[in-house]
């Protein structure tokens, strides 16, 4: 995996929760002309636990295909027990994907033996890489740094974590039981330019998919230490998200990406529609960060 950014794709689906290939092909063009290293699809931001069982393999199927081998493709297996996440495993595991992507359960809290059987049952499941996903707000339940070095002794397939919490990567980092290709890929958003000067060079979050000209501009600029333009973008992301949260942050995602270009619905089917008046705000808030808006 190299150093750069990964956006966590949206997952653009019509009123039966279809997908719309083509305007999630633009999606991952558009990412990978901003200088995308890889790309997430159906993350938590692609909604992945949302998406109907026959449309999921469909969904990793054009990314592949759209990704065309320039970036490797990642994917969301997330669930609810073992059992069902093998069904989605095994429905693209002839797919030429770089990894599953996991987080703990999430319909309710896991100790931690519970945890460490669920990350080794899937992982045994697939002759595909796996990547941890640490997501305490949504699973209720913390990956730990033991329960880490438990599973890169135990799992031979296991390949990275995606975390935000500093602590633990520092210690991954510094720990020479660690395999050189470990991965660590910072979620923390509101941190990206401070962790990437502490050497956690790859990192990943679903907002990157709604602004890639920050995150782009944002990348370059740390690669030529230029933190004082870095930071300039990062604050834009950030402020971009808390602006959605304070709006409701499903229907005011997927206002911003159909702004951008890219047709369909972002949001769990249940989600409410954006209210009235309120696209014009994110239009003027994507224009004044330098968004490309078309829509």
């Amino acid at each position: 995996m190299k150093a750069g950014f990964i956006p966590a794709l949206g997952t653009p689906l019509d009123r039966d929760g279809n997908l719309l290939a083509e305007s999630f092909k633009k999606q991952i063009n558009d990412q990978i002309d901003a200088g995308a290293v890889g790309i997430l699809c159906m993350g938590s931001m692609g909604i992945e636990a949302f998406i109907r069982g026959n449309v999921y393999p469909q969904v990793a199927k054009a990314a592949v295909e759209a990704a065309a081998g320039r970036v490797p493709v990642y994917v969301g297996a997330m669930d609810t027990s073992i059992a069902r996440a093998k069904e989605r495993m095994a429905s693209i595991e002839d797919l030429d994907i770089a990894g599953f992507v996991f987080t703990a359960p999430f319909y309710s809290p896991c100790s931690r033996d519970q945890m460490m059987n669920y990350f080794k049952g899937v992982a045994a499941a697939t002759k595909h890489p796996v990547l941890l996903y640490d997501l305490p707000v949504v699973t209720q339940s913390k990956i730990t740094y033991d329960m880490v070095l438990e599973l890169i002794r135990d799992v031979s397939n296991l390949a990275g974590i995606k975390s935000a919490d500093t602590q633990m990567f520092r210690k991954l980092k510094l720990n020479p039981e660690v395999p050189e290709g470990f991965a660590m890929v910072y979620s923390g958003l509101d941190t990206f330019d401070i962790a990437y000067k502490w050497g956690i060079d790859k990192c990943l979050d679903g907002m990157l998919s709604c602004t890639p000209v920050n995150t782009g501009k944002m990348f370059c600029a740390m690669a030529d230490n230029d933190y004082e333009t870095a930071a300039v973008c990062l604050n834009n992301i950030v402020n971009l998200r808390d602006f959605f949260i304070g709006h409701d942050l499903w229907p005011s995602f997927t206002a911003a990406m159909n702004l951008l270009g890219y047709e369909g619905n972002f949001s769990p089917d249940y989600v409410s529609e954006i209210k009235d008046g309120y696209m014009e705000e994110i239009r003027e808030e994507l224009v004044a960060i330098g968004e490309k808006v078309v829509g």
